[in-house]
């Protein structure tokens, strides 16, 4: 294994950006996936393997609505892309009409990785790194966070930064490429090429 990319993970720094678990309200800095499991997090990220972390502030760059949807429509069009917008477009609306929706775009940042894997230079990142340590068997209000720790052994390549508009750019084209774009059109094209005998 050459490197571990991992989307997740809040790092506790000195700007006081809060994390997002709103199920535990006095634990204000983790980041669900770190929460859920704080334990593993700590064995892969304090392992000695070559980890880049996309953190929450990354992925909350990369959450906008409005950002995705504008660049979708101007790529071409493909069976995907046009998936994706529909989708995007009735997540997005839900959030504006249902108070219950409102956190529908902290799922948008996960995609970020996936970008991230493939586009990798393309998106122009910036990258430092942190010696960190993650709590935890600590108390729930605890568990999950990430703190910046000099005396760590452990260090791992954060994604500080990115170029959203190259994010945006690049994400809704590789939707839009009909080279990569499905060769069947429709379901019933799809099962009858199933039912022919080889």
């Amino acid at each position: 294994m050459q490197k571990v990319y991992v989307v997740g993970g809040h790092i506790v720094d000195n700007d006081d950006s809060k994390g997002n678990v709103f199920t535990v309200p006095s634990n204000r800095y983790s980041e669900f996936n770190m929460f859920l499991d704080p334990l593993a997090a700590k064995t892969v990220l304090e392992s000695s393997l070559d980890i880049e972390l996309i953190p929450l502030s990354s992925q909350r760059k990369a959450a906008s609505f409005p950002s995705i949807l504008k660049a979708l429509m101007h790529a071409d069009h493909t069976p995907e892309s046009s998936f994706v917008h529909r989708l995007l477009l009735l997540l997005h609306d839900l959030q504006l009409k249902h108070r219950l929706y409102r956190h529908m775009d902290m799922f948008l940042g996960e995609v970020l990785g996936a970008v991230y894997l493939v586009e990798g230079l393309n998106i122009k990142p910036s990258l430092r790194p942190k010696p960190i340590s993650i709590v935890a068997n600590s108390t729930s209000s605890m568990n999950g966070q990430i703190i910046v720790d000099k005396l760590s052994a452990s260090s791992v390549e954060v994604l500080a930064d990115f170029s959203t508009e190259e994010y945006y750019s690049r994400l809704a084209n590789s939707l839009g490429n009909k080279e990569q774009s499905a060769v069947i059109g429709s379901f019933e094209e799809q099962t009858a090429l199933w039912s022919r005998p080889p």
